[in-house]
């Protein structure tokens, strides 16, 4: 295997492919059937939605990404998600890294202690524990405390002990059997809300109460809609996607006439053009499937453009 720089005309197509196209999140068309929302300081946008009589039947965003804008008692909206049955309350959302920033239900309405029941669960969502976020392993009512564990002094007493410590300090062949535990739960936190790791029983409620980061990716039942610049949603009736369009039209595929485009975010090939100048190159089929294509008369479809970014990923190594 060798490093081949790559071909001016590869570049030119791919670079073409790239630059003719228009991000839906950011482009200037109107998308009557998608509004943003404010919920307390937080924008609820694309794919995201708000949960309420307007969208029993059908949706702009992902499924499984409905907040609900509820009000406290205090006056305040308080945006919440449910991931799996349990509820979160959503500190941020960042759109530019698709990054989400969540607590804890339970532990955002603690007054004193917060106490988590339960593990986080993201299995059936297109989402991914973030590099930023660390594991902790939660044991209540304990007859001790190992030496690698920190006592929970909110949560303790004089006969029993909780105690808190990252997954990764956790001996692989430790028997916590011998320490009679309660319940045991494994939570997941931003690193940069400690101020020590081995201070984590003191920082245990400042741990919790930081939330821990997760990111989104486009699922793929909504990638030929996305790539020509329209919006993903769903039909609660027919159990279908939808494709949301520029002036408010809805088609059951892609926006026919929108642009194509390919995102940044996935397209492989770009970022490392971009970063190293050259690509690996397992064999030459690469080349003539380019050009293949880059041959072809008239419109490059969305299909098309889609197949082609699959094919290109089967054909690197990174």
């Amino acid at each position: 295997m060798s490093d081949l720089l790559l071909p001016l005309s590869l570049y030119l197509f791919l670079s073409l492919l790239f630059f003719i196209s228009i991000d839906a999140q950011s482009s200037n068309s109107v998308y009557p059937n998608c509004p943003s929302y404010n919920c307390g300081n937080i924008n609820i946008s694309y794919p995201f939605w708000r949960i309420g009589s307007e969208t029993s039947t059908q949706f702009c965003g992902y499924p499984g990404f409905g907040i609900n804008c509820s009000n406290n008692g205090d006056q305040r909206d308080i945006p919440i998600i449910n991931l799996e049955y349990e509820s979160y309350y959503i500190q941020n959302i960042t759109y530019g890294t698709r990054s989400i920033i969540l607590q804890d239900y339970d532990v955002f309405t603690a007054v004193h202690c917060p106490r988590m029941n339960h593990n986080i669960t993201i299995k059936s969502l297109p989402f991914i524990f973030s590099d930023q976020n660390v594991n902790l392993s939660i044991h209540f009512n304990c007859n001790g405390v190992p030496h690698f564990a920190h006592e929970i002094p909110c949560l303790s007493s004089r006969t029993n002990k909780s105690c808190v410590n990252s997954v990764h300090s956790e001996p692989a062949d430790f028997n916590w059997d011998a320490y009679s535990c309660d319940d045991n739960v494994i939570v997941t936190t931003v690193l940069d809300v400690f101020r020590s790791i081995n201070e984590l029983g003191i920082e245990f409620i400042r741990a919790l109460r930081g939330g821990f980061e997760l990111r989104w990716w486009e699922i793929e039942d909504c990638e030929m809609c996305e790539n020509s610049d329209g919006r993903c949603g769903y039909n609660n009736d027919t159990r279908e996607f939808m494709c949301f369009c520029s002036g408010g039209t809805t088609k059951t595929g892609q926006c026919k006439n929108g642009t194509c485009k390919l995102n940044p975010t996935f397209n492989p090939v770009l970022g490392i053009i971009t970063k190293f100048g050259k690509i690996r190159i397992l064999n030459r089929k690469v080349f003539g499937f380019a050009k293949s294509e880059s041959q072809t008369k008239g419109a490059i479809g969305c299909e098309k453009i889609s197949s082609f970014s699959k094919k290109i990923k089967e054909k690197l190594k990174f």
